[in-house]
């Protein structure tokens, strides 16, 4: 086995740049601490790795340029707090003609566009909520309901909350409206599909493979509280959703269901044109009908995260998961 010691430059957006004052930000400093575990876990393998904060384009090119690394990581989710510039990042790397982890920015501007990426899904035969999108508040609508309301541009759940799932007119102006005007980008709005939650992660290779399958566990919610994760439910670590909805990993579920999901989790993958990994979504009704919700491009790979939790029930651990990536990008 070449055990040869690569430099590996960790990019991640600078938490500083997304403003402390909201929410919105403790997501992005969770980019921080996913980048302190691959640096720690580079140094354990053998390798040269250091930390680069991605806020100031000029000076980080000064950085790529003195360290000279043979492979970035890329971790950034966005730049200077805007998730849209999340492929900008990684369409710097390919202009600089540098070997990059994780998906490329084809891959993740149509999955953030969550409305292409619906219309690509139908286009392929794959299954997704009916939906409609609004520019302004909505006069009516010809779903029927309950439905999900939320940013058609963003990620990590963002704009996502128990005030997502409306169910009248009046509850779907007032969500819309708050997003429209916090967000400044049309709002999706979603058939709710009411069942189980699935997330299927996907390690990329010839051909990829589905990990062990996930699902939300929302048994510990009272009848009154929605069945879905939100943001709170995924990165406030002492909100009550947070421990009320755990993921479950392996799922228990039947072999057809399974077959179905993992079938479909890689027809998305193939073609949104994954990259190393990826995390797809499901919602699943009473009849095991499965309805992808998003594909999610270089998730959150950090161990306690759903992926790495993904990988251990596959029997794969962290530091494999890290030398395939390097494998695959550099050779080594």
């Amino acid at each position: 086995m070449n055990k040869k010691k690569l430099r590996i430059l960790i990019a991640y957006n600078d938490p500083a740049d997304a403003g402390a004052n909201d929410l919105d930000y403790i997501s992005e400093v969770a980019v921080k601490n996913e980048a302190d575990i691959v640096y720690d876990t580079l140094v354990k393998m053998g390798h040269n790795p250091a930390l680069m904060a991605v806020s100031g384009i000029e000076a980080n090119i000064a950085e790529i340029n003195d360290f000279s690394p043979e492979l970035i990581f890329n971790l950034c989710e966005g730049f200077h707090g805007q998730s849209k510039h999340e492929m900008h990042i990684a369409a710097l790397w390919e202009i600089l003609g540098i070997p990059y982890s994780g998906n490329k920015p084809i891959t993740l501007g149509i999955s953030q566009d969550k409305v292409l990426a619906k219309n690509i899904f139908m286009a392929n035969g794959i299954p997704t909520p009916e939906f409609e999108v609004f520019d302004k508040v909505p006069e009516k609508t010809r779903l029927g309901f309950p439905l999900i309301v939320k940013p058609s541009n963003e990620d990590a759940s963002l704009g996502i909350s128990q005030n997502s799932l409306v169910t009248g007119m009046d509850s779907l102006r007032t969500s819309a409206s708050a997003l429209l005007e916090k967000y400044r980008e049309p709002v999706l709005v979603e058939k709710f599909i009411e069942g189980r939650e699935f997330n299927v992660s996907v390690i990329g290779g010839k051909p990829a493979k589905a990990l062990e399958i996930s699902e939300i566990d929302f048994t510990a919610l009272d009848g009154d509280t929605p069945k879905i994760t939100g943001y709170e439910s995924k990165w406030l670590e002492d909100h009550p959703l947070y421990r009320k909805t755990p993921s479950v990993c392996p799922a228990k579920i039947s072999p057809g269901l399974k077959k179905k999901l993992v079938t479909t989790a890689l027809e998305v993958y193939e073609v949104l044109m994954g990259k190393d990994y990826g995390r797809v979504d499901f919602r699943v009704d009473a009849r095991e009908n499965i309805f992808v919700l998003e594909f999610n491009p270089n998730p959150d790979i950090s161990p306690g995260a759903g992926f790495s939790k993904s990988l251990a029930a596959s029997g794969l651990n962290f530091e494999h998961f890290l030398k395939k990536i390097i494998k695959d990008n550099t050779g080594f």
